[in-house]
């Protein structure tokens, strides 16, 4: 049996030569031992990750082993061995179309109209909840549908998105050291020609945060799609302002009012048959229209917990009116 054929979602190397898988099928969150039949292999990955490690001095990085990526970051114990242990999560193989990982039929085919040409997209979630799975879809969905050309910002690089996406559209995609060097990024991507999508991978940090914020700003034809966690949507805007604010101040709440175009809060559930399928147990789309002033006066005012009446108040009306009435 070879790795790649093996079904799970991270594995866990430690120094010592142990080694467990999670995410496997039928074993949800549970870590379990590696078989005895891909031992050989995970230690020539383990030496692969290592000298990676040690060549670059990095904590965060990728590696590519029998045309699988891994996205890894090390963590130096204490207690376990004392030595350092490497946490690999598996990189899916190829990206989805957006109209065909399980997201709601309306909120797909809302985020996939041309006519929402600008904004901030957000999808939250906890770890491992298939964010970053959701936000490439979309961007290599946008731009296969709709045409134009996007750049990514990744620490380190996810999902296989650099490369054409269809006839007339591209993806560029960059991976920075730092999330300080984010807006040095953005502003060399505008110099050369204004992307059409702008991707973030993860804002995990006030740089980032902040710089969401204000790019999401400079365009009428731009979106900027990025993923956080978050335990709810609410939590996760409250915490992606809380952060934008140490660089920007109150200023943040505003730049998010006028430039929020749409959150995805999502999580992935086992059927029956142990397989993962995506659920979106809260959503909120923001057009920019003047039937949402009064959304957007709530976020400027940082009256988040008011967002809630307006998550039920879409759910009902997509319902029973569909999502032309949004």
């Amino acid at each position: 049996m070879k790795l790649k054929s093996a079904s799970f979602t991270d594995l866990i190397l430690h120094e010592s030569g142990e080694a467990f898988m999670k995410g496997c099928d039928s074993c949800g969150q549970k870590l379990v031992p590696c078989e005895d039949g891909i031992k050989k292999e995970i230690k020539l990955l383990h030496e692969k990750v290592l000298k990676v490690h040690e060549e670059s001095e990095r904590h965060t990085f990728r590696v590519i082993h029998e045309d699988i990526g891994y996205r890894v970051a090390l963590y130096e114990g204490v207690d376990w061995g004392s030595g350092k242990v490497f946490f690999l999560r598996r990189i899916q193989e190829q990206v989805e179309n957006f109209n065909k990982i399980g997201m709601p039929e309306p909120i797909a085919k809302w985020l996939l109209a041309e006519e929402q040409s600008k904004g901030l997209v957000l999808f939250t979630g906890a770890q491992a909840s298939g964010k970053t799975f959701s936000a490439s879809s979309l961007v290599a969905t946008r731009l296969a549908t709709l045409g134009g050309h996007g750049v990514s910002f990744e620490n380190p690089a996810e999902m296989p998105l650099d490369g054409k996406h269809g006839e007339f559209c591209f993806c560029f995609q960059a991976e920075i050291e730092r999330e300080e060097d984010l807006a040095e990024g953005i502003e060399r991507s505008h110099r050369f020609a204004s992307p059409n999508i702008i991707y973030i991978g993860e804002i995990r940090s006030k740089h980032a945060a902040s710089e969401a914020l204000r790019v999401c700003l400079g365009s009428d034809k731009q979106i900027v799609i990025a993923t956080m966690h978050g335990f709810d949507l609410v939590t996760a805007l409250d915490r992606l302002v809380t952060m934008a604010r140490e660089i920007d101040g109150e200023i943040a709440s505003q730049n998010l009012a006028q430039g929020l175009l749409a959150v995805v809060h999502q999580q992935l559930e086992q059927d029956d048959d142990g397989k993962k399928v995506l659920k979106v147990p809260q959503f909120l789309l923001a057009p920019f229209t003047d039937k949402y002033a009064g959304l957007r006066a709530k976020i400027k005012n940082n009256e988040m917990a008011g967002l809630q009446e307006e998550m039920r108040e879409q759910e009902n009306t997509i319902q029973f009116m569909g999502i032309g009435s949004i």
